[in-house]
């Protein structure tokens, strides 16, 4: 069944506080509804609710609110109709009495997927564009419909059109009666390709350039003929599995001509046919296959079935989870990934990107951190970027717990006072600041009086142009309440904080803006207001909050989430051996010939071998700055043997194997016999964990040309008896524990007298 428009309705109003629209009489259970609202010329923040329309279940898709002249608050919520429905009422402002310029679409679609009607969204916002571009979206099907929707502040649109190829299907204009409610939708039914697709430009005739613009496209779908159920998007898999079981509808009966595959992406350019092992129409086995697919990536699933129906590519993580899954499994009320878009995907109720109060021009460059390619930068002390209040940060909260964490990477040494990242003000406040050379400091301030007032500082100063994660965290709910402040996963001491164990139980609720960069006002520090600016330079990366309020605990685990995740899995290495032959791995550990790595959150990365789970490298000359972090992470499933060879050097307590596997140090070292007799045989054995006991023969010879024998070993700790015989002398049998250092035997033979 093709998807097709039904029917619309529009509301339009000079000054409201609410929208309610009348569901076309046409709708029937079912359909697809989707309701398009948009409020502008208020000039402070209120909020499209997102009950669903007083409670009748619509779901709040999107919320974004922008600041670019004439403030403009968008939101989009959808429904599939029941056979019973009451008109929707969605509010701008509850309980408000100041009544702005509103507009609304609602349009109903039928044919359309109900248990997943929409395949793909995006939303973008600029100022003075009355013509504006649509955002991109993924098509998963050639039978998609995408929809656009197009809402503009003043009145400087002089003739209305659609994207060219789509139909209009409503409008909010009428010259300049319609000042800052002009919107419109239109939509495109059918012959996609599948893959990333552009709407063309809105083609409006315009007056000037004032307008500032919020456009949306989405992109719906058909009732699938097939589907994949299991294994779900985000499930992680590994190259070899067997048994791997796939569930879902409409594979058929018996295979024939059906097949499982792994695309390399969603159109499918690189291909790999899997073994099956057994089909039923809801259930399928494979045993899996990676061919020329990569590993440590994305890679989707497909199944074709017998009559050539396709199901849409879902998408399974072989090797490890991208960061940014396990930053949001984690459950953040926000999350910033500052990766070429101010965004915030976290889960925490209505979205709060980063476009508001913005000064700067913010050049995005080179990621800081894992599951990046570019990060966000303030180079003047002036630069400053915010959020919307947000009711888990800094409106009517409550909070006895929160964790606030990001990466960083100043571009060079800032010596007057400087804020990071501050919520809060003069009287109440959380914050990150530096000064001083590159001193990094955390802070809470509560209420006056009996105030809980906390600062931890860095236990090392910043080094720039060094990556960094930052976190501070604090509890309320733990039997010694405390504020604290993590580098790089590492608690700095309790010997550098002032104000621990906190007195309150709980940090109240507290006024001022979420911002990045310059605080634009005095910040309180120990009862002393402070004027901060920005730092000079600052680069910004996966920034996230959670409170205890939220989804999750406000303050995570100071081990498993806070180093392991937040740090360790998101940190970059100044080297990387990538997945190749063991010989090939271990030329590329070579051409780094005898160097210190320099201070970096990750030292060396090796990748999982290819052809192999186990891995023996050997470093000749590789030392680390006692600064760097993290030394050497393994990302394999086996066993690394890393051997610290001649003038090298590594610290066992900064490893980490992050795929599951591993790691071995050796540190070669050898046992010198002296004083042996020409011609001796010598044994060696481990004693195999019993003393005096002859295990496992380690090294031996039958006849040893002269009075000195070398055996070379690991360097591992192990018991073991040292075996002589010659002719004419008395069996020598020694037991003896080697250590990680050469050692050296000296013998004396007794001559045997019978």
């Amino acid at each position: 069944m093709a998807i097709t428009f039904i029917d619309s309705d529009v509301v339009d109003s000079a000054a409201a506080l609410n929208i309610s629209f009348a569901i076309p009489a046409g709708a029937i259970a079912g359909d697809f509804m989707i309701a398009f609202v948009k409020q502008s010329e208020n000039t402070s923040q209120q909020t499209w609710d997102d009950d669903g329309g007083g409670g009748n279940g619509w779901i709040q898709l999107y919320y974004n609110r922008t600041t670019g002249g004439r403030d403009q608050e968008t939101s989009i919520y959808y429904k599939i109709h029941s056979g019973s429905e009451s008109n929707p009422t969605f509010t701008w402002w509850g309980g408000g009495t100041t009544s702005e310029p509103i507009s609304g679409s609602l349009l109903v679609y039928r044919g359309v997927d109900t248990v997943t009607p929409i395949a793909d969204s995006n939303f973008m916002e600029a100022q003075n564009d009355a013509n504006p571009p649509n955002p991109s979206v993924t098509i998963a099907k050639s039978s998609n419909a995408v929809v656009v929707f197009h809402a503009a502040t003043h009145d400087d649109i002089s003739a209305v059109s659609q994207p060219t190829g789509y139909t209009l299907r409503t409008q909010v204009w009428n010259g300049v009666n319609d000042d800052h409610r002009n919107h419109f939708t239109a939509d495109l039914i059918g012959g996609f390709s599948v893959g990333t697709y552009s709407p063309p430009d809105w083609q409006h005739s315009v007056l000037n350039t004032t307008p500032e613009y919020h456009t949306y496209s989405i992109a719906i779908q058909e009732p699938s003929l097939i589907g994949i159920s299991s294994p779900a998007s985000s499930s992680k898999i590994n190259w070899g599995d067997n048994a791997v079981g796939i569930t879902g509808f409409g594979f058929g009966a018996v295979q024939n001509s059906g097949k499982v595959e792994f695309w390399s992406d969603t159109i499918g350019t690189i291909k790999q046919v899997q073994t099956v092992n057994s089909w039923a129409d809801g259930s399928i086995e494979i045993d899996t296959v990676q061919g020329s697919l990569s590993n440590d990536t994305s890679n989707y699933l497909v199944v074709t079935n017998d009559n050539g129906d396709v199901t849409t590519t879902v998408r399974i993580i072989f090797g490890l989870i991208p960061y940014q899954d396990l930053v949001i499994s984690l459950s953040p009320d926000h999350f910033w990934s500052f990766n070429g878009d101010y965004n915030d995907t976290g889960v925490g109720g209505a979205i709060r990107d980063a476009t508001t109060g913005v000064v700067g021009t913010h050049p995005w460059i080179s990621n800081i951190a894992e599951d990046a390619t570019q990060s966000m930068q303030f180079d003047d002390i002036l630069d400053r970027r915010e959020i919307v209040d947000s009711p888990y940060m800094n409106v009517t909260i409550s909070a006895k717990e929160r964790t606030m964490a990001g990466w960083i990477m100043l571009g060079g040494v800032q010596k007057s006072m400087a804020a990071i990242w501050k919520e809060g003000g003069g009287v109440q406040n959380l914050a990150f600041l530096t000064g001083l050379g590159n001193v990094l400091l955390a802070q809470l301030a509560d209420v006056a009086g009996s105030r809980d007032n906390v600062q931890a500082i860095a236990e090392i100063r910043l080094t720039p142009f060094r990556p960094y994660h930052i976190c501070l965290r604090y509890s309320h709910l733990e039997t010694t309440k405390e504020m604290r402040l993590y580098v790089d996963g590492e608690e700095q001491p309790l010997s550098l904080t002032d104000g621990n164990p906190m007195v309150l139980g709980i940090f109240d609720s507290h006024g001022g803006d979420v911002t990045w960069g310059n605080s634009d006002n005095n910040l309180e520090m120990g009862t002393v207001d402070v004027a901060f600016s920005g730092q000079e330079d600052c680069a910004y990366q996966h920034w996230c909050s959670w409170s205890d309020n939220s989804p999750n605990s406000g303050a995570l685990e100071k081990v498993t989430e806070i180093r392991d995740v937040l740090f360790r899995r998101g940190a970059l290495p100044k080297y990387t051996i990538t997945s190749d032959t063991e010989v090939n791995m271990q030329a590329a550990l070579d051409v780094l010939g005898t160097i210190e790595v320099e201070d970096y959150p990750l030292g060396i990365r090796v990748e999982a071998p290819s052809g192999g789970a186990n891995l023996t490298l050997t470093a000749t000359g590789i030392t680390f700055n006692p600064r760097t972090t993290m030394q050497l992470e393994w990302r394999g499933v086996g066993q690394l043997t890393y051997v610290v060879s001649s003038n090298s050097e590594l610290d066992e307590s900064k490893l980490y194997s992050s795929g599951g596997g591993t790691i071995i140090i050796e540190r070669p070292a050898s046992l010198t016999i002296n004083g042996l007799i020409v011609n001796s045989e010598v044994r060696i054995y481990d004693d195999d964990g019993v003393s005096n006991s002859f295990g496992t023969e380690l090294d031996g010879v039958e006849s040893n040309p002269s009075n000195e024998y070398i055996y070379s070993h690991a360097g591992i700790i192990n018991g073991i008896i040292v075996q002589i015989m010659v002719d004419g002398y008395v069996e020598i049998k020694i037991p003896l524990v080697l250590g990680s250092t050469d050692q050296t035997l000296t013998i004396t033979p007794v001559v045997e007298e019978n």
